[in-house]
């Protein structure tokens, strides 16, 4: 039996449980960390990865560890080579990675490291019961809700018909993308994805064509800066309404937007060709008769034509949808306990800052 349990292995839940043992509420042996994967950030590196993203969004003080400071003492220390971008001194991606993985290796995450989907969560004799689909049981004194959505990319309407026929996102786990010999590339999406995914394909030789639904959104963070110290988070604290403090974060965040660097870059490519960006919406796909995909835009009556087309359009953010939950939906009248979403929006209430 454990004290904590983490559902959830990615940056908050390897975060949370850093904060844990390093501030001595729990011992690592007193912890769980629960997750499909077989490593912490798993699913951070492999998406991090596949849009080649070089630099993290956030500043040098967003990182793991308990002292705000850490990452920079980190890079000293290391004589690390590729250090920090710009005045807010982000991090690269690789320094970043290498201070994660650091900080858990000195809380030995291993230790406490349990691979398995949740399939099933309940209050059993005033403790908490987890089973796994690996047919293990857990049990825990207090639960923390910290998955991603990050295992449910956002799939428009239109593009359901073609998953894995010529139409694929971004973050699928096991994407099928651009054939070698593939020159012209579509991305749908308008966020920091998208201008990251379409800068990539263009380094490697191809013409990229954007499709967005609204002008580039420029902003350094990806939220007011306020919202990391008393200026907004006095008055977040003081809200019992759960429901309430979930409304602020949604609505404080800068959805669909990217730093100023992003955007040079951006407008660089455009002017030199490399990039076309296309503002409209995409509202419908077929297949032509040599097999390629043809979508019809909201606004502007021309069609285009690709061999695939990449979509950039982000998580489907909706708890119920996660294969675990689904599992236990069939099995059982319940799904979450709602005693466990209170804890975890106490504990864990956020978007995660970083990318």
């Amino acid at each position: 039996m454990y004290k904590w349990l983490i559902i959830g292995g990615g940056i908050q839940g390897s975060t949370l449980a850093v904060h844990l043992v390093k501030s001595g509420k729990v011992s690592i042996q007193d912890l769980a960390v629960i997750d499909p994967h077989e490593q912490p950030l798993e699913c951070w590196k492999r998406n991090t990865a596949r849009i080649r993203m070089n630099d993290l969004r956030s500043p040098s003080v967003h990182h793991m560890d308990t002292e705000p400071f850490s990452m920079q003492t980190y890079a000293d220390k290391s004589q690390w080579p590729e250090v920090f971008f710009g005045r807010y001194k982000r991090p690269s991606l690789s320094l970043f990675n290498q201070h994660c993985e650091t900080v858990l290796d000195e809380i030995h995450i291993d230790q406490a490291w349990k691979t398995g989907m949740v399939t099933d969560l309940r209050r059993k004799n005033g403790l908490w019961e987890v089973r796994t689909d690996a047919s293990e049981t857990i049990m825990g004194e207090r639960v923390v809700l910290a998955m991603s959505f990050s295992q449910q990319p956002c799939w428009p309407e239109w593009a359901q018909p073609f998953q894995n026929d010529g139409i694929y996102h971004v973050f699928d786990r096991d994407v099928q993308g651009l054939k070698q010999e593939d020159v012209n590339a579509a991305v749908v999406g308008g966020g920091i994805t998208a201008a990251h995914y379409a800068i990539k394909l263009s380094d490697d030789g191809r013409d990229v064509t954007m499709f967005v639904r609204h002008p580039f959104r420029t902003y350094d963070f990806d939220s007011d800066p306020g919202w990391l110290g008393p200026k907004y988070m006095k008055r977040f604290s003081k809200t019992p309404d759960y429901q309430k403090r979930r409304q602020w974060i949604t609505n404080a965040r800068h959805r669909g937007s990217f730093p100023k660097d992003i955007s040079r870059k951006l407008a660089v490519y455009r002017e030199e060709g490399r990039i076309k960006v296309i503002q409209d919406e995409v509202i419908s796909c077929q297949k032509t008769a040599d097999g390629r995909l043809q979508i019809q835009l909201k606004k502007n009556e021309s069609s285009y034509t690709f061999e695939h087309i990449a979509l950039a359009t982000g998580f489907a953010s909706d708890i119920s949808r996660f294969e675990g939950f689904k599992k236990q939906r069939k099995q059982s009248n319940c799904l979450l306990p709602a005693a466990a979403f209170r804890l975890s929006a106490r504990i864990c209430n956020g978007g995660t800052g970083y990318t």
